[in-house]
């Protein structure tokens, strides 16, 4: 995800500013947890190609 999508989206933009909070104090455990609610928000979920 780009700062141009984040900056569309205050959910993003949140997980983003804890992801980097987390990311300062060392909790690694919560920094995984941001990137993945960040990859799984519905609004920015991308379909799949199915490559045959």
């Amino acid at each position: 995800m780009s700062v141009k999508d984040s900056a569309a989206c205050a959910e993003c933009a949140r997980l983003e500013r804890e992801r980097e909070a987390a990311r300062v104090v060392g909790d690694w455990s919560r920094v995984s947890d941001c990137v993945v609610l960040l990859r799984r928000h519905p609004e920015h979920r991308r379909k799949s190609v199915v490559r045959t």
